[in-house]
């Protein structure tokens, strides 16, 4: 009974003595244990997808008297001041039209009749139109003729909030204020007769125009005022500059300010897109294969011997799980050239916390001796 249990132990220590040979004494199988992977060639695009508020200003013309109308300029069309945008012709009230003639001459009653008329003529605006006027207020133009006073694309919709989002309103408006009004629906202007008060066209500014956006706290680390970036309108990227960037509790608020036409401008107040805040091509690298050694990022790079070699790396950019690094060799802020990765390296995908610590050790001993 007691030889059976030395050769079971015998057994035991012969089977732990063979892994251990399997895993330290031959490289390639220990090397078959490690993540790793092969740098590639590639491209990232950090973006947002965002609903961006669209702020512009907008000068709504109303008929200054019962007119029939015909359309002129085409909507969408860029304008000169001066520009006839509509033919108005107008629409005489006949009975109205005598009282309100009345002479010195007049009786008593006709004099009563005109005062009647004319104290009745302003109060024609259409019922459609009643509540977009009331959100304009004074804000609009009046025009017997059907000429724009101003440059700029013309419209045949209103909505009322003309006034309110405009580009010096911006501090003004808050994120409850574009939620709410922009799910006004826009009218359109009447194309064939209108009534006095009526808004007959809407000239919109060429010239620069704001989107606005809000984003988590997180997520708009990546804006600061004056940086390009760029944003998908119509299927084209298209670059503008971030012109405010205010940092709430939660959320930031983002401006963009662009000059850009795009297909169903004039007629909306909100754009679902894409922000582009960064885009590079070059070696791709995963981010949890990155170290560092002091403040110097960079990979460990397995050799053909299976050693793990440290190579710095310089960052063009990352979204959170790749980055793009520079390849082969880069110029650092000293304006040294620095050897860094190729292309086909092997990267160790998950160093171990002892190679971190070691690399830490060697970056303090190297400060250390430059010290001196």
């Amino acid at each position: 009974m007691k030889k059976k249990w030395i050769a079971a132990i015998i057994i035991y220590l012969a089977l732990v003595i063979a892994c251990i040979v399997v895993i330290y004494a031959v490289p390639s199988l220990r090397g078959m244990l490690e993540k790793t992977y092969v740098t590639e060639y590639g491209k990232i695009d950090i973006t947002d997808e965002v609903s961006a508020y669209i702020v512009r200003d907008e000068t709504v013309y109303v008929a200054a008297q019962n007119s029939e109308i015909k359309r002129v300029a085409k909507s969408d069309k860029l304008v000169k001041a001066g520009t006839r945008v509509v033919e108005l012709t107008p629409i005489v009230d006949e009975d109205a039209a005598a009282a309100g003639e009345a002479g010195p001459d007049a009786t008593q009653e006709e004099a009563e009749a005109a005062a009647a008329a004319n104290e009745e003529a302003p109060d024609n605006i259409s019922r459609k139109y009643v509540k977009v006027m009331e959100d304009l207020g004074d804000n609009v133009r009046s025009t017997d003729e059907g000429y724009t006073r101003q440059a700029g694309y013309i419209s045949y919709y209103v909505d009322g909030v003309e006034p309110v989002f405009a580009t010096d309103r911006l501090a003004d408006i808050s994120k409850s204020d574009y939620e709410s009004l922009t799910q006004l629906k826009a009218l359109e202007t009447p194309d064939k007769e209108c009534g006095k008060g009526d808004p007959i066209f809407k000239v919109t500014s060429n010239r620069k125009w704001y989107l606005v956006f809000y984003i988590d706290n997180k997520a708009g680390e990546k804006y600061y005022e004056g940086r390009t970036v760029s944003v998908d309108i119509s299927g084209k990227n298209v670059p503008v500059k971030v012109a405010q960037v205010q940092v709430g509790k939660e959320t930031t608020k983002v401006t963009l300010s662009c000059k850009m036409f795009f297909e169903g401008f004039l007629k909306e107040r909100r754009l679902d897109t894409t922000i582009t805040v960064a885009s590079a091509e070059g070696l791709l690298l995963q981010d949890s294969s990155i170290v560092k050694k002091g403040d110097q990022p960079g990979v460990f790079v397995k050799n053909k011997l299976g050693e793990h070699k440290f190579k710095p790396i310089s960052i063009k950019a990352d979204d959170g799980e790749r980055c793009v690094v520079f390849s082969d060799i880069y110029v650092d802020e000293g304006g040294n050239y620095v050897e860094t990765v190729k292309t086909y390296d092997e990267i160790v995908a998950e160093p171990s916390e002892e190679e971190v610590a070691e690399l830490q050790k060697q970056a303090e001993k190297e400060a250390a001796e430059k010290a001196k």
